[in-house]
């Protein structure tokens, strides 16, 4: 059976039915043409009867749901996933600089010397590089080629193209920057994550939370109640701060904490601009601010207090 087609109107008459108050009709077709059903659903989700028996969400509206509630949960999570964004861009560039810096200072160009690397980018006992450096080493050089950025340019003309690692993590995206990580020698790992006060293994799990967020954020995914990769917590995560997370660790604000921490422990920022966003979450009866889930007392735990940290 094939989904039919409806034009705006007959979604608009749809949500009606089901029990959406909507006041406007001039409004509501404007969102829905801007928008699109679809991607409103992901919002108005949350705000369909659930059954507690069989455990699953009718097509049936809460009572007294409206668009506009939508909408505004639908604009906070804009809010949201671009100050998320936003801080996140800030953790790069300072993830850049630190592994960047540390690996320099073990070899200036470690990236390019595979039997230097830990065991993820070198196989020892078989002396050869691992598969997992092939393919970031093919990915790295095809960035290098491409690159138009003028300190590239440079390195081209006066260094035959040999970027030193400093310079070279500035040309990684996410994800081949978490690798290059990951495949550093074990004592260079370590000194990078003592200096978060973390583990190395913490700071590998971290760094694939984050860059999952950071898809999210690009591509302008739900974020506010989305299901995420559990975070991976260190054992004196209360001494700092990193408290009060969901019990399975895997909510929006459990990741945003561990952005907060980043924040603050880098020293890139005083950790406002997430509170400020959070505190205008549109709370309804039907979807509270738990649906993120963050706990009552938020605004007092020590990484989410507006003031900044010593």
């Amino acid at each position: 059976m094939e989904k039919p087609f409806l034009s705006i109107d007959q979604q608009i008459d749809l949500l009606r039915s089901r029990g959406m108050t909507i006041d406007d009709s001039k409004t509501a077709k404007q969102t829905l043409e801007t928008i699109s059903y679809y991607r409103l659903s992901g919002y108005y989700y949350p705000f369909r009867q659930y059954d507690d028996i069989t455990q699953t969400r009718s097509d049936i509206f809460s009572p007294n749901t409206k668009l506009e509630q939508v909408l505004a949960l639908y604009k906070f999570d804009e809010r949201l996933r671009a100050t998320t964004f936003q801080e996140l861009s800030r953790i790069e560039v300072g993830l850049r600089a630190l592994i960047g810096y540390t690996l320099g200072e073990e070899h200036p160009h470690l990236h390019l010397a595979s039997s230097r690397l830990g065991p993820s980018g070198f196989d020892k006992e078989n002396k050869h590089e691992t598969k997992k450096y092939r393919k970031w080493i093919y990915s790295y050089e095809k960035s290098r080629k491409r690159s138009q950025e003028d300190f590239i340019r440079h390195y081209r003309d006066e260094y035959n193209g040999k970027l030193p690692v400093w310079v070279a993590v500035h040309i990684l995206e996410w994800g081949k920057l978490a690798l290059l990580f990951k495949m550093a020698p074990f004592h260079c790992q370590d000194t990078i994550a003592t200096s978060l006060h973390l583990t190395r293994s913490q700071v590998n799990s971290w760094l694939e939370n984050l860059r999952i967020l950071r898809n999210i954020c690009a591509h302008q995914g739900r974020l506010f109640n989305r299901t995420l990769h559990q975070v991976k917590l260190p054992k004196d995560a209360e001494t700092l701060g990193i408290t009060q997370l969901s019990p399975k660790r895997n909510k929006c604000f459990d990741q945003l904490t561990l952005i907060q921490y980043l924040i603050r422990t880098m020293g890139l920022g005083d950790g406002t601009a997430l509170p400020a966003v959070l505190a205008t979450f549109p709370a309804t009866d039907i979807v509270p601010l738990r649906a993120t889930g963050t706990p009552d007392n938020w605004q007092s735990l020590p990484l989410w207090s507006c003031e900044p940290t010593t």
